[in-house]
């Protein structure tokens, strides 16, 4: 069978698709990916023919739109900069998809543009399945932030939520599908494809959100976090990777904290603020970013890409931005973290650590030394160790995965 992954987002947003495809690819199907142009040459290397689906993400995670619009006080303000979000690349993104579906059995996204991805899919006659790295849809066992409010209280902020998305990309939507010679969309796309029985692959683990399984039922499986394997991880390194001169360090003494926050772009200011308060404790430390740091003994500046699952196990614990990447290869590691948010799903990241006993969190722009206690924490530490024996096994995700997507496609 043959199968078009168009993925758009940061590497985190990329490799889940990788580690599926490449799965795929060894059981005798036929692959193909669409990733952002900043992208192409790291998934190509896995061995997965790839080509460009969207401009580069880093352009857009710069920008003032993301930077200060779409984490601006006003709602209207964010409510615009969402949907700019969501036209990002649009015009190639569709003309990309609509290339991979011409050849394909199934059309496969990742938590964006999936709107168009369903539109697109069925102007070719085949079916569309998402993959969610977070829980996205409404439901009644989640808090949506950080923040603890009465369940109905939460309900119906997740019903608000989904219902002002659509508002966002349905104007878009409706031009699409009128180009395509489509009936227009009526509602949420999760709505939507519930009423088609169509599956929404949950990407990520249960035992981070209890409850939800039995909210959602099992058109919606939470499989467990996607990783690649050994194989395509190493074949995806570049030739600037830090991860050995990091884990020789990491050995050399007491275990360091982590502290890096991915594709996000903070200041030089906010990450050596961190990385000092954690030296001020007499920890070692770990910093990767490519903003100077001060020097100092304990303190080990990265620059280049590392491999979280080599490196992290080699920690005492981790301060991250709280992307679902990052943060499953923390749970991994069975470490204790502290999530520094800025936006999106991240909180919620730092309020499943939290309610697992794994970690905590803070936004960004209120974070401070206090925060970082956790990391010491004993009972923090043990919750880490406990929670990671809880996670299915990334190989188990993996194939669970290509099963749902293998019966979609042969129309089972």
């Amino acid at each position: 069978m043959r199968f078009a992954f168009a993925m758009h987002g940061s590497r985190g947003d990329i490799q889940p698709a990788v580690a599926v495809g490449a799965e795929l690819v060894r059981g005798g199907h036929d692959v193909r990916c669409a990733v952002p142009e900043d992208l192409v040459d790291l998934v190509a290397k896995s061995g997965l023919p790839t080509r460009a689906l969207a401009p580069a993400t880093a352009d857009l995670l710069a920008s003032p739109l993301v930077k200060e619009r779409l984490k601006s006080k006003n709602p209207r303000t964010r409510l615009r900069a969402l949907g700019e979000v969501a036209e990002y690349g649009r015009a190639t993104s569709e003309r990309v998809m609509g290339d991979l579906a011409d050849d394909a059995d199934l059309l496969v996204t990742g938590p964006l543009a999936q709107d168009r991805a369903d539109a697109i899919a069925r102007s070719r006659g085949i079916p569309f399945v998402p993959l969610h790295y977070c829980p996205l849809r409404p439901n009644s066992s989640l808090d949506p932030q950080y923040r603890r409010y009465p369940r109905p209280v939460s309900r119906t902020v997740w019903r608000l939520a989904d219902l002002t998305y659509w508002m966002t990309v349905r104007g878009a939507d409706r031009r699409l599908r009128d180009e395509l010679d489509l009936p227009r969309a009526k509602g949420p796309l999760g709505r939507r494809l519930r009423n088609q029985g169509v599956p929404e692959i949950q990407a990520y683990d249960a035992a981070l959100f209890p409850g939800l399984t039995q909210d959602w039922g099992p058109q919606r499986p939470l499989v467990g976090f996607l990783l690649p394997d050994n194989v395509i991880r190493t074949a995806m390194m570049s030739d600037t990777d830090a991860t050995p001169a990091a884990v020789e360090w990491a050995d050399a003494a007491e275990p360091p904290v982590y502290v890096g926050f991915g594709s996000m772009k903070i200041t030089a200011d906010q990450i050596a603020g961190i990385v000092t308060a954690l030296l001020d404790r007499g920890l070692r430390v770990i910093g990767h970013t490519d903003h100077q740091l001060p020097e100092h003994d304990r303190l080990l500046q990265v620059t280049g890409p590392v491999d979280h699952e080599a490196l992290l196990p080699r920690c005492r614990g981790a301060v991250h931005h709280g992307g679902a990447g990052t943060t499953a290869a923390v749970i991994r590691a069975g470490i204790p973290s502290v999530i520094a948010w800025l936006s999106a799903d991240q909180p919620m990241w730092a309020a499943a650590l939290r309610r697992s006993g794994a970690g905590a969190g803070n936004r960004l722009a209120r974070f401070g030394p206090s925060d970082l206690e956790p990391l010491t924490d004993p009972e923090i530490a043990a919750g880490a160790v406990r929670l990671a024996g809880q996670l299915t096994p990334p190989a188990e995700a993996v194939g669970r995965t290509c099963e749902i997507l293998s019966g979609v496609a042969a129309g089972r």
